[in-house]
């Protein structure tokens, strides 16, 4: 699906030429804040945006932050892509490439360069009114990156390589809301529930011979909360916040050797997650934007289960984030 889109974007371009205005395109919002939570109708955009994050803590059980010796490196490079497909419904996908990097003390670097899980989905927006609207959001991540973590020997200190996948299958539903005041001012809020399926991960040894190694990563619910405030008719910024909660951690076998898929209870992983974010949109023209933000965990539970397979989706370690990135729109 993400491919299609892309092959649509450069088709209109060949056809039509960037940033031309085609007459059944709705009309694109001045500022920022003005945004509904779709896209105009007919509009298309691409996005290239990079972020990275530099750790030298994990959080224990109880969530206190404790330093470790070494240095860990999650750095992502998006593609994104939008389209309004009707004047109440846009599509979306996201692409990553994921950098996984450990700097031990004394140590030699290990470091993993590969594709992330993408993301595709919809947003709609039935209800509107002249400053407020409703809507929701249907998403599914799918697992397409790396989900075996190389040459595994005695334990995890015989890994030589991070996943970049999680070979888990994410669906969730979001509930969407906006409201803008006095022109200069929007809040954003969402509601949502991801949904984490179970799958086969890896291989077990039995005695009788192989079996399938499941994961169930537990459900997890979120809670979105965004201020952009219109500075300059082309530059906004913005505060965020996002609080959530996630199940039990369970891993499993099925197999010759047992009757039924077994699940066990993992300890740490669930609890409470939060975390904060400021940004920073420039916009030039309706057809181009530049955004920049930093973000760092303010609040979270164990992140030590799976720290050496480097899954950041469960297991994100402490510490700042910064972003930079550009859309183009037509």
């Amino acid at each position: 699906m993400l491919g299609l889109w892309l092959l649509v974007g450069w088709t209109g371009l060949s056809v039509a030429g960037p940033f031309t205005h085609k007459t059944t395109q709705g009309e694109a919002p001045a500022t920022q804040v003005a945004r509904r939570l779709v896209m105009p109708r007919g509009w298309l955009e691409l996005g290239i945006r990079s972020d990275t994050k530099a750790s030298e803590h994990h959080r224990l059980a109880s969530g206190v932050r404790r330093s470790h010796p070494g240095r860990w490196r999650y750095s992502r490079l998006w593609l994104d892509v939008r389209q309004g497909f009707s004047r109440r419904i846009t599509l979306f996908g996201s692409m990553p490439w994921v950098m996984a990097e450990l700097s031990p003390e004394g140590g030699t670097v290990t470091r993993t360069l590969a594709m992330g899980d993408a993301e595709v989905g919809l947003v709609a927006e039935p209800w509107t009114w002249e400053s407020a609207g409703l809507g929701f959001q249907a998403d599914l991540k799918a697992p397409s990156g790396v989900e075996w973590p190389g040459t595994v020997g005695s334990g995890p200190d015989q890994v030589s390589s991070f996943l970049t996948g999680t070979g888990i299958t994410n669906v969730g539903g979001h509930l969407l809301g906006r409201a803008t005041v006095a022109e200069r001012l929007k809040i954003r809020l969402s509601a949502g529930y991801v949904a984490k399926l179970p799958g086969v991960v890896g291989y077990v040894i039995q005695d009788d011979g192989f079996a399938n190694g499941w994961l169930d990563p537990g459900d997890e619910i979120r809670l979105d909360g965004e201020l952009t405030g219109q500075v300059l008719t082309s530059l906004a910024v913005s505060t965020a916040a996002r609080w959530s909660r996630r199940s039990a951690y369970e891993i499993g076998v099925s197999g010759p050797g047992t009757t039924r898929r077994t699940m066990t209870p993992l300890p740490g992983g669930a609890g409470v997650f939060v975390d904060g974010r400021v940004g920073l949109s420039y916009q030039p023209t309706s057809h181009w934007e530049v955004h920049a933000h930093a973000a760092r965990d303010l609040a979270g539970s164990d992140t030590r289960t799976f720290a050496h397979l480097g899954l950041e989706e469960f297991s994100p370690q402490p510490g700042l984030e910064f972003g930079l990135g550009v859309r183009a729109r037509w």
